[in-house]
């Protein structure tokens, strides 16, 4: 049991020190999986109010990766739209 709780903060322990670059590379190529074309993600400081949905967390838990979608309105304008309000 001890093993497996050892592992399993191992794992998560990793995962908060992998840089920022790296996780959003990797959300990144979740989403364009998914069809989504058009969007942003960005690293802020944990707990900043952005508009947006947290997807990820970077920098030693300091970071929230905020994603947040885009579409093309008819005159060509880009519209954000926050993740969280489709």
């Amino acid at each position: 049991m001890k093993k497996i709780a050892l592992l399993i903060f191992c794992f998560v322990g990793a995962a908060f020190a992998t840089p920022c670059e790296e996780v959003i590379d990797t959300i990144s190529q979740k989403i364009l999986k998914n069809g989504v074309q058009v969007f942003t993600l960005e690293a802020v400081d944990k707990g900043a109010e952005v508009e947006g949905k947290v997807v990820g967390v970077c920098g030693e838990g300091t970071k929230d990766i905020i994603y947040v979608r885009s579409e093309k309105t008819r005159d060509g304008q880009t519209e954000y739209r926050a993740a969280d309000s489709e």
